[in-house]
Parts: C-alpha cells; sequence; structure tokens
C-alpha cells in the first residue's frame, strides 16, 4: 500500500528452504485459494515453484492484481512469522489444531468480506475482501503483511497456549488479540527500507535525521503513526485501532479499570502501548553511543538498521516469554514477569541497551506491574529445590516424555503446592535450544500441565473463593488451574510458574464470567475469533453478553 509515483515500495521476506508443491503449498503452510462468495477456485501457479517471480517488479498496480502473487504473499509471511517463532524458542512450533496436522491451510481470498480471521476448527486463515472507498477498487487483506502475520500469530499462539481461549479473566482475552498485534507490528518494523521511508524529512543531501526529531513522542507520531497512515485508512475495518494508533493511547494506570477497557480488543491496545513504547525506548538507547547523546543529526539508513534490530530483539523476548506463562487464567503482571525472566536467562547481562528496564518502565506506567513481587527485578522465583525429590526421576525422559513429568508432579505435589484432589494432566513437554545475542546457548526444557476441579457453587467458600452474587448455590463450576515447569539442562527444576485451582484469585476470574456473561451459555464455548473480528469490524460492543 506504500506508493510513491505509482512504485510500490518492497522488502524481501527470508523464509526456509524447503520442497514446494502448486499452492503455494510446503510441510507447514498450503495455500488452498478458494472463494466460498463466489464458489470459485483460483488455480495456482505450478511452473517454477522454487523461484520469485516479482523480485524486480514494482508496479503497484500489478501487484494488486496478480492472484499469484497474493497467494505467494501469504505464503511468505506466514512462513517468515514461523519462522521467528522458532528461531526465538529454539525448537519446532505446531499449530493448536484438534486432530494433529501439520499443514495451515491459508484462503487468500476467501469471502467478499472486510474481515480476517484464523479458526482452530477448519485449521485455517482465512482473508476477505471487499469494495474500497475509491472507484472501481478492491482492497484484499491477504496484501496487508501485519494482518498476515497478525492472523498467523493467532494460530501460533493456538499452538504454544491452547488454553488461553478458555473464558478466564479479561487480561487472557485480551493477550490474544494485543500479542497478536505486537507481532504483527514488529515484524513490519524489521524492514529497514520501510523504516527509512517512514522517518522525519531528509534535511540535506548527507541523508541526515536531525537529532531533535529522535525521542520517543516524535519517533511515535513519525514512524508509527505515519506508517499506520501510509498502510492506508480502507483496511481500519480490519486491523481495528489497537495495532495502528496504540501509541497514541496516554500513559496512565487507570485503564485497566476502566469498563471501556474490558473488551478483547481494546484491553490489548494497553499491551500493545506498553510494548511499542518499550520498543522506541530501546531503539533510541541503540542511537546514544553514535550520536545522539551529543545531539548530532544522525545517517537516515544507520537509524533504520537500528530501528529493525530493535524491533528484532524485542519480537523474540516477546515470544519467548510465552514459554515463561503459567499455561492458564494468566494476566498481563504474569507477561511482564514472563518477558523479564526469559530474557534474563538467555541474556543475564542487560545493562548497555537495558531491555528488560524499558520493559519494566512502560508496563509500569500502564499500570501493569510483574507478578513476581518476591524477587526486585520482577522475574519468577525458584523453587525451594531441598524440598524436590528427583530420585525416581530420568533426565532423558524428563525432556519429551509426558509421563515422565507426571511422575515427577506426583512425587513432588506437596512441594510445587499442586492441589492433589483436582484431575492433572501434561499437556506439553518441549525441549529447548536458545542463542543469546552475545552467542550465549541455553538449553531447557518447558513442560505444562493443567488441572481442572468441578465443584457447586455454595462449596466455593471452603477454597476461601467467594461465589459471583448472581450464581445459585447449586450452580456447578469448573475451576481450572495449572503450571509451567522449567527444566535446566540437568533435568533440575528452574521455576514452576502457576495458578492454584484452589487459589483465591479464582474469585476474581469468576466474577469476571459472571460480569460477562459467561455463565449464560454452554460452558464448551469457547472464543471464536471469527466472531470476535466481525464485531471489530462493525463497532465496539462492551455489553456483558457479547464477550467471550
Amino acid at each position: 500500500m506504500l506508493a510513491k509515483d505509482g512504485a510500490a515500495l518492497t522488502t524481501r521476506v527470508s523464509v526456509p528452504d524447503e520442497r514446494l508443491e502448486a499452492g503455494p503449498k510446503g510441510h507447514r503452510v498450503h495455500v488452498i485459494d478458494f472463494d466460498a462468495s463466489t464458489n470459485a477456485y483460483y488455480q495456482p501457479r505450478d511452473t517454477a515453484l522454487d523461484t520469485d517471480h516479482y523480485v524486480d517488479v514494482t508496479d503497484l498496480d500489478r501487484l494488486i492484481r496478480d492472484p499469484y502473487f497474493h497467494q505467494q504473499n501469504v505464503y511468505a509471511i506466514a512462513m517468515a512469522t514461523l519462522c521467528e517463532f522458532q528461531r526465538a524458542l529454539g525448537r519446532p512450533v505446531s499449530w493448536g489444531f484438534a486432530n494433529p496436522s501439520h499443514q495451515l491451510k491459508i484462503a487468500p481470498h476467501a469471502f467478499a468480506q472486510a474481515n480476517a480471521y484464523y479458526s482452530r476448527k477448519s485449521e485455517s486463515l482465512s482473508f476477505g475482501y471487499f469494495p474500497g472507498t475509491r472507484a472501481n477498487k478492491t482492497i484484499f487483506t491477504c496484501l496487508s503483511h501485519d494482518v498476515i502475520a497478525h492472523e498467523t500469530t493467532h494460530a501460533l499462539l493456538d499452538g504454544l497456549r491452547n488454553f488461553f481461549t478458555y473464558p478466564s479473566s479479561p487480561d487472557q482475552g485480551a493477550f490474544h488479540e494485543g500479542f497478536s498485534d505486537v507481532i504483527a507490528l514488529l515484524s513490519v518494523f524489521k524492514s529497514v527500507e520501510l523504516i527509512e521511508r517512514s522517518l522525519a524529512p531528509v534535511t540535506d543531501r548527507r541523508n541526515l535525521v536531525h537529532s531533535k526529531y529522535l525521542d520517543v513522542e516524535t519517533l511515535g507520531n513519525n514512524v508509527l503513526i505515519k506508517l499506520a497512515d501510509q498502510l492506508g485508512d480502507e483496511l481500519k475495518p480490519v486491523r481495528g485501532e489497537p495495532l495502528r494508533h496504540s501509541i497514541k493511547l496516554k500513559p496512565s494506570p487507570e485503564y485497566l479499570k476502566q469498563d471501556e477497557f474490558q473488551e478483547a480488543h481494546r484491553r490489548g491496545e494497553i499491551l500493545v502501548a506498553a510494548l511499542m513504547h518499550a520498543f522506541l525506548e530501546v531503539w533510541l538507547r541503540r542511537l546514544g553511543p553514535i550520536g545522539l547523546d551529543r545531539k548530532i543529526p544522525l545517517n537516515r539508513t544507520v537509524v533504520a538498521e537500528e530501528g529493525a534490530t530493535a524491533a528484532r530483539h524485542l519480537m523474540r523476548i516477546a515470544i519467548r516469554g510465552l514459554d515463561y506463562l503459567p499455561p492458564i487464567d494468566m494476566k498481563f503482571g504474569d507477561y511482564l514477569s514472563a518477558l523479564l525472566t526469559a530474557d534474563s536467562e538467555l541474556n543475564p547481562d542487560d545493562t548497555r541497551y537495558a531491555y528488560r528496564e524499558a520493559l519494566t518502565l512502560w508496563f509500569g506506567q500502564y499500570g501493569i506491574t510483574p507478578a513476581s513481587d518476591k524477587n526486585p527485578d520482577g522475574i519468577w522465583d525458584p523453587p525451594r529445590a531441598k524440598d524436590l525429590v528427583y530420585g525416581s526421576s530420568h533426565f532423558e525422559h524428563l525432556q519429551r516424555d509426558a509421563d515422565a513429568v507426571f511422575r515427577f508432579i506426583w512425587e513432588n505435589g506437596a512441594a510445587l503446592a499442586i492441589e492433589p484432589d483436582a484431575f492433572t494432566r501434561v499437556v506439553s513437554v518441549r525441549p529447548c535450544i536458545r542463542v543469546s545475542r552475545d552467542g550465549f546457548i541455553l538449553r531447557e526444557t518447558v513442560a505444562e500441565y493443567v488441572q481442572t476441579l468441578k465443584v457447586f457453587a455454595n462449596e466455593l467458600g471452603a477454597f476461601g473463593i467467594e461465589k459471583p452474587a448472581g450464581i445459585g448455590r447449586s450452580a456447578f463450576i469448573t475451576l481450572y488451574g495449572g503450571g509451567t515447569l522449567i527444566f535446566n539442562e540437568y533435568g533440575q527444576v528452574k521455576f514452576h510458574i502457576g495458578k492454584g485451582v484452589k487459589s483465591t484469585k479464582q474469585t476474581d476470574r469468576l466474577q469476571s464470567l459472571y460480569e460477562r456473561g459467561y455463565f449464560n451459555r454452554d460452558e464448551g464455548d469457547s472464543s471464536d475469533f471469527a466472531r470476535l473480528h466481525q464485531r471489530r469490524m462493525t463497532h465496539r460492543i462492551t455489553s456483558a453478553g457479547e464477550q467471550w
């Protein structure tokens, strides 16, 4: 959508080398170009599949009209996003489908509607198209880098944290949207060409940017807001405001309490604003040693390269933080502690650019504090090692076998404060090999377990959990809990990050669900990304019955 004199601003996207079939169809992504609105199937390119046919094409109209380019575009950006997750996490990442399937299906022209969404049920990403405001112009959501990256992130997050779609606190619902927006924005900012285009005007022939344009507020206006405007208002119904204008959300700890910010997309803006301000802060810190501290003009390309580097680093920190979250009932404070812990484990020395300090600063500006309040650095507290028993645990099995992890939990339930009366299931065991910015190698195993406990409402008081006033005493309620165990390279527990199934924090969760009408519908009704995005497309709905 970025055009000057009819030419498109292009950038190259790197994807893993693999054997491709017509679609494009690879081992993880399969593009199926079927249009449900017209009942039409668009044939894919079937020759020279290993060739990029658009390397030198800058004609914007040609790219918009060419369905082969649409098919290549969704494949490339989805695979590039998957690659970023796997690089950050240090392991392969699976999709979150109910039936094990290796390929995500993508329909670039799925329907004639201003919408785009991920569906676990159909194992797919669907992108719509709709008439633009200008005559004879069709808007294709499959041409938007940030929309594709956003929906792909939904699919990846669903695979990594399958229970995040379960009804819980407003933060958990907002996290899916806010996190997907953050990854979409930061993935766009990996493009040096795009950042150069968005920076302040050139002041002279030496391609310099004056230091007066390089502060958090001015960069936010000139880069984030300007970029949003250049991308065009046509996709506003699909993107919504969180992705494009969250930087305008002035720092305040009051948003989290306001009714307006209880809706998933709107609340997700808080997360986006905090992380994008931290991004700008780190970007400026990277410019300090090369001249910003001396208030001298800086080379535009160097400024853009430092911005792209900061975006890449923060995106990987944001993704790695997922491994240090509780598997269910997460809150923004949990994510902040997860970010700080993930980065401190891989990059202990953060003194040069202080990424963690920037994250703590800007999350705090929006009222988000680390969930780990015992550690001054905000990272998770390690368990008491002397209370844990390893005699029956085998290191090799703990790295990949769910039964071995369950045995460890069984024998250490009391030491880990795990509820013995709840149904417990180990849902994943994932060995990881991660590489830091300085080349340091970290080996860990991430295991998650989930607990469920069904009780009558009148039994909640025995656990110290308050029953919402409007729920009858005989109502049957399911309590969810669980934890994440981080094992080091010797099979010893480094962190236990959990939410107790009988924790008094369940009071807030149940009250939140009651206020949003959850107990008025089937318990099995989880989030529907299609309907959720449809509501964003039309207008903001904040009534209790419309939340998920």
